[in-house]
């Protein structure tokens, strides 16, 4: 190991670069064979959907995770719920009791009014201390939301306090930024890095084809969410161009740029 001239990789805990892992009811056994050959890959276990809500051992699983150097994030959709029947304060208590720090803030399945959003946004940050994704999108397939509107709550979501801002993909990658082929909508992407940096940027992309699209646009160290447990191994590798579909763009060019700075490369 160490041998071959790859991209750059920051370590953990990353700034950018992020691998966030869709967990939908992974069980610990399997995070110990991911945590044994992949852990340092893998930023953020998202407990997706409203699973944890219903997982029986769910304080011993986060525990086991964060031990192990694994972030925790419950899925947008559990904090929607429980917007929608008016049990913030029992949700904050929950993130309390489990020991996390990171909240995820969307409103992909209830239509919660931006400036409300917002306003949540600033009260985990400011007044509970939360780290927050905030996630721009809506999971329904008659979203009228334009490229305009994603950038516009992108911009008001980062500016009231969130860490990162995530647009929505859906876990099939067939929905918000995706059109039902799977197809990125480029105007969607290119309105919201006009106005955000994109390091501050997670891109779901469940899709092999999607996670290629942004690493061959955008590098190594492209955040990305909605990734399958399987495809952690496979994702670092097209990240640093051990696959074919990225070795031209990023294995080969780091090879080329290390002969060409006179370094000694045996």
């Amino acid at each position: 190991m160490g041998v071959l001239h790859i991209p750059y990789r920051p370590s953990k805990p990353r700034e950018y670069g992020w691998t966030v892992v869709n967990d939908r009811g992974i069980g610990i056994n399997v995070w110990m064979d991911i945590a044994k050959m992949a852990g340092s890959y893998v930023d953020f276990a998202k407990l997706g959907i409203g699973t944890a809500y219903l997982i029986e051992n769910l304080d011993e699983k986060i525990s086991w995770l964060k031990a192990h150097d694994i972030e925790v994030i419950l899925g947008g959709t559990l904090f929607e719920t429980y917007w929608a029947q008016d049990k913030l304060d029992q949700y904050r208590v929950l993130l309390a009791h489990s020991g996390l720090k990171w909240v995820e803030i969307s409103s992909g399945s209830y239509p919660i009014p931006l400036d409300e959003k917002a306003a949540l946004v600033k009260d985990f940050t400011r007044h509970h201390h939360f780290h927050v994704m905030a996630e721009v999108g809506q999971k329904s397939d008659l979203s009228s939301m334009t490229a305009e509107d994603y950038a516009e709550e992108a911009l008001k979501l980062r500016e009231a306090g969130a860490d990162k801002v995530i647009l929505e993909g859906r876990g099939s990658g067939r929905g918000g930024i995706y059109g039902q082929d799977g197809r990125l909508d480029v105007h969607i992407m290119n309105a919201v890095l006009e106005v955000l940096p994109i390091e501050e940027v997670i891109f779901e992309a469940p899709l092999e084809s999607q996670q290629i699209l942004f690493i061959r646009e955008f590098g190594s160290n492209v955040n990305l969410g909605n990734i399958a447990h399987a495809d952690i191994l496979s994702l670092e590798a097209l990240r640093v161009g051990l696959r074919y579909d990225t070795m031209d763009a990023l294995g080969l060019s780091a090879y080329h740029e290390h002969v060409g700075s006179g370094r000694n490369n045996k």
